[in-house]
This record gives C-alpha cells, sequence and structure tokens, in this order.
C-alpha cells in the first residue's frame, strides 16, 4: 500500500507541472508582421505595372551596404497607418503617409532593390497620369483650319517640366542619390508635342522612340532643303513626298493603325493641307476624320509617283478631282456635301485667301464668299450696262470698291471674326 501511495503522489506531480507550462504558453503573445504591410509588399512586387518602364540597376564597385547606406535617405521611423487595409499605390505618393508606409516596408525587411522597384514604378504611374491629363489639356482642335495655313504647332514650348518633377519626388522617397542605381527616360525630350488622349497615353519608352523618328524625320527635309536652296534649284516634290512616307514607315512599325491615325490627323502634311482646304467650312472633328481617312491613301500615292496634282495632265487631275469628290461625297452629309461644293468656287478660294490675309478665322470665310458673289455680280452688271458711258462706268466701278473695303473693314472690327 505505501509503495502505491507513493506511485499516486508522483503522477500528481507531474500533471500538476505539465498544466503549469501549458498555461505559460498560452498568456505568452506572438508577434507577427503587420496584415497590411505584408499585403503592400506582395501586391507591389507582382503585380506588374503596364505603362512603368523597366528599372535598369546600375552595379556599383562598392559593396551593397554602402550602395544602400548611399542611395537611401535619412532613416524614417515607422508610424502606425490610417488603417491596416489601407492599399498604397501612386495616388498616395505625395502623401506624408508614403513615406510611412516605405518605412515600414524597411522594418519589415524588404530588400532595398524592393522598396525602389515599389517606389519608382508608383512615380512612373502617377507622371503616366500627369502626362495624359496634360495632352489633352494642350491638345489642338485639329478639325479646325484655324492656324496659319492649317499647320497645326508640332512644338509646345509651355510644357510642364515633367523631368524635374519626378527628380524631385523620387529624391524626397529615395534620397538624393537615387540616381546612381536608376535610369528613367526622359520625359521632356520633345520634337513633336504628343497630344490628346491616344498620344498622350504612349508609354515613356513608346514616346520617346515616336520623339526620335519625328527629330530624324525634320532633320531629313531640313538637309533636302537646305542642299536645294544651296543648289539654288526647286524643291523635289518627288523627293520631299518619299521623305514623308519613310517617316510613315517608321511610325507605322511602332504605332498602332489608332495612334498612327491621330499623328497623321495632327501632323501630316495631308492633314495640313485638307485644313486648309476645308477653311471656312467648320468640319466637325468625325467629318473631318472621315475625309482624311477617305482620301489620303489617294493623294499619299499621287504625291509618292507625280510629287502632286499640279504635276498631272489635265485629264488625270479630272480623275482624281473625280475620285475625290465621290469619297467625300460618301463621308458627308448631302447638306454638308453642297456645302463643300462652295468651297470649288474661284471666288470662296479668294474668301479663304483674304481671311488668311487679314489673320481672320474660319467663320470670316462664308460672309466674305457672299460679298465676294456679291460685289462680281454687280461688278458684271456696271460692265454689261449699255446706258452707262466710260466715265460713269468707271466711277460705278469706283464706288464699288470702297463698298466693298467698307465692308471689309466692319468684319475687321467684328471680334467673331477675329483668331
Amino acid at each position: 500500500m505505501k509503495t502505491v501511495l507513493v506511485v499516486l503522489i508522483a503522477v500528481n506531480a507531474l500533471w500538476a507541472a505539465a498544466f503549469f507550462g501549458y498555461i505559460q504558453r498560452s498568456t505568452t503573445p506572438v508577434i507577427a508582421p503587420s496584415r497590411d504591410l505584408s499585403a503592400a509588399v506582395a501586391t507591389n512586387a507582382n503585380a506588374p505595372v503596364a505603362s512603368a518602364p523597366a528599372v535598369i540597376v546600375v552595379p556599383g564597385t562598392n559593396s551593397m551596404l554602402a550602395a544602400e547606406l548611399k542611395t537611401n535617405p535619412a532613416p524614417r521611423s515607422p508610424k502606425s497607418l490610417a488603417s491596416n487595409d489601407k492599399q498604397f499605390g501612386w495616388q498616395d505618393i505625395t502623401n506624408e503617409s508614403y513615406l510611412d508606409y516605405i518605412a515600414r516596408l524597411r522594418s519589415v525587411g524588404c530588400p532595398e532593390k524592393q522598396v525602389r522597384n515599389i517606389v519608382v514604378s508608383d512615380v512612373n504611374e502617377l507622371f503616366d497620369k500627369r502626362r495624359l491629363e496634360h495632352a489633352i489639356k494642350t491638345d489642338s482642335q485639329w478639325w479646325r483650319a484655324e492656324t496659319f495655313m492649317g499647320i497645326l504647332p508640332m512644338q509646345n514650348f509651355a510644357g510642364a517640366n515633367f523631368d524635374d518633377e519626378r527628380r524631385a519626388l523620387l529624391t524626397k522617397l529615395l534620397g538624393e542619390n537615387w540616381e546612381d542605381s536608376i535610369r528613367l527616360p526622359s520625359l521632356n525630350r520633345s520634337a513633336v508635342n504628343l497630344t490628346g488622349p491616344v498620344l498622350g497615353a504612349l508609354p515613356p519608352d513608346l514616346w520617346n522612340s515616336v520623339q526620335e523618328i519625328c527629330a530624324r524625320s525634320m532633320d531629313r527635309h531640313q538637309a533636302h532643303i537646305n542642299a536645294k536652296m544651296n543648289e539654288g534649284g526647286a524643291l523635289d516634290n518627288v523627293e520631299m513626298a518619299r521623305l514623308r512616307d519613310l517617316t510613315r514607315q517608321d511610325l507605322a512599325k511602332i504605332l498602332t493603325p489608332e495612334q498612327l491615325e491621330e499623328f497623321l490627323l495632327r501632323y501630316s502634311h495631308n492633314s495640313s493641307k485638307l485644313r486648309q482646304d476645308m477653311r471656312g467650312l467648320d468640319l466637325l472633328p468625325d467629318e473631318f476624320r472621315k475625309i482624311f481617312r477617305a482620301i489620303d491613301p489617294m493623294e499619299h500615292q499621287t504625291q509618292m509617283d507625280y510629287g502632286g496634282p499640279e504635276a498631272l495632265s489635265q485629264k488625270q487631275r479630272e480623275q482624281l478631282d473625280a475620285q475625290r469628290d465621290r469619297a467625300i461625297r460618301e463621308a458627308l452629309s448631302p447638306q454638308r456635301y453642297t456645302q463643300y461644293l462652295a468651297t470649288k468656287d474661284p471666288l470662296y478660294k479668294q474668301a479663304q485667301l483674304t481671311a488668311m490675309q487679314y489673320g481672320m478665322n474660319g467663320k470670316a470665310v462664308h460672309p466674305l464668299y457672299q460679298m465676294q458673289k456679291n460685289m462680281e455680280a454687280k461688278r458684271n452688271e456696271i460692265s454689261q450696262n449699255a446706258s452707262l458711258t466710260p466715265e460713269q462706268r468707271s466711277q460705278a466701278l469706283q464706288s464699288l470698291g470702297v463698298e466693298q473695303q467698307q465692308t471689309l473693314q466692319r468684319m475687321l472690327t467684328d471680334g467673331n471674326y477675329r483668331q
């Protein structure tokens, strides 16, 4: 009995010790990474950013520790963020809380290279949005002939300095020497002011490629012009058309059909000519686009083969005009096509030139055209009036000229007709 009692006491003691250990472990807090940080790291590390250019890390000769100390900004103690469910991205990058987000990434052991990639990706996305907003805001009314000879300005010298803004923001987030390890394409170098919702949304690498093509194109054209001037000869229109075609081919290799059309609508030789031809008709964007699509291929080919319609025979020119008119008739409503036919009247062409000469807008062309028609009718009536003596006929024509100048002067002072 005594032995049995001793065994029971020993077993009870062991059970008591085990229970005490279990209680101790169950009351000790477990330290785990914050939920929102792990999610944020995974989201930014793994999610691809379509419009952000690749970050090129330039290897240095110093140790990894020295490189990180050189590129990192002053240490920032991580603070508690507003919500553990907060997902940070480009829209938060200008807020002070984004600095706390970066500090927390570092505090949980996120590699410095990964932190840089996350920050650069968010910064690039922010400036993609800003570039697009600027491109839409500064887009010209490419369907209207409110510029000299219908030519849109290819360069926008009042553009935003995105390179400096981006550099300042990255310096704030990554420290003074971030450019030692990261190379980004310029957002400022501009041969052509690529505007509108399509061209403005081009990724930086593609945007820069278009700029390089346009810069080469302008250099080629200027070289040809200079050579002909030095020779004392006239420009070779076929060669000029060939140079324009080379630019189209280069752009077609890197742009989608939609992107290429947006470019040609704004900056091509044929779109400039179409704006000039349609001055005063006040085309809508869709009307201009439809007409351009219809006539650009035939006009471009004519320029490649002959240099332009002026080099055609009378019969060839008539055939081209008829083909062009059919294409325009299919693109416009019957009423608008009737208005278009008026633009072929020599008096209408004269009204267009008068508006351009005096710096008047497209709204002035039709009133000028009506004035020209009325004056022409009165001039014919005076000339055919057999009852007038030569002196009376001369005085009547003089009075008619004064009347025309007075009408023109009234239009020049009318604010509705100013550029």
